[in-house]
């Protein structure tokens, strides 16, 4: 398999894996597709996103790929949650560099040219509260704004007071009450109940300060 070949197939994709490519030259051994990946990745022709996963280099590249796709496509089924949407939307004050994710596979981490990806295990029942939205031209699964807290509270160890929010300087503006509460029913569990109390409390007291 020569490059040009490769790039002819494939030069619209984002990303693509070993299998497309095993499919599209079946003629060859896996031996000899393997190596020729490895040489392409070796020699900057393409970017290795993870074991069989690949895209094409600049400026061979002609499809946007950036790091929130990446995230959806590195290890599914997942979505973006936590620290780095809560950070993307602004809830919490800093930009998260670490996209943080959740699936319903185990815990696993990556790290790649487009950066470092940490996905956290959630129940099967609980994936769910996420949706398409546009990043940077284009589109990427995301945790809602609620889901994100609730799955950030859900997965973090300790209690979640009014207090711990405070000192995570959450910013409920934007945050529906209506809906983080009824998201929080799949979760079944006392801390999240105690999160919620907690949250009412420290949304208030938010909304009164602004006020003031």
């Amino acid at each position: 398999m020569r490059f040009e070949e490769l790039y002819t197939a494939l030069r619209e994709q984002a990303y693509f894996d070993y299998s497309t490519v095993a499919l599209l030259f079946h003629e060859s051994s896996p031996a000899s597709l393997r190596t020729a990946l490895y040489r392409f990745v070796r020699d900057g022709k393409l970017v290795s996103l993870r074991r069989e996963l690949y895209a094409f280099n600049a400026p061979y590249a002609r499809a946007e790929l950036h790091g929130a796709l990446v995230a959806n496509v590195l290890y599914a089924p997942s979505y973006l949650s936590g620290l780095w949407v809560l950070g993307w939307l602004g809830v919490i004050p800093e930009k998260v560099l670490t996209y943080t994710s959740v699936s319903p596979r185990p815990a696993r981490s990556f790290a790649n040219a487009w950066g470092g990806f940490e996905y956290r295990s959630l129940k099967q029942e609980l994936f769910k509260g996420y949706e398409k939205r546009m990043i940077l031209g284009a589109e990427a699964l995301m945790a809602r704004p609620e889901k994100a807290l609730l799955d950030h509270w859900y997965l973090e160890p300790g209690e979640w007071t009014a207090e711990r929010m405070q000192s995570m300087r959450f910013n409920p503006s934007g945050i529906s009450g209506d809906t983080i509460a009824e998201l929080a029913q799949a979760y079944k569990t006392r801390r999240i109940d105690a999160a919620l109390t907690g949250w009412a409390s420290y949304s208030r007291e938010h909304h009164e300060g602004v006020a003031i």
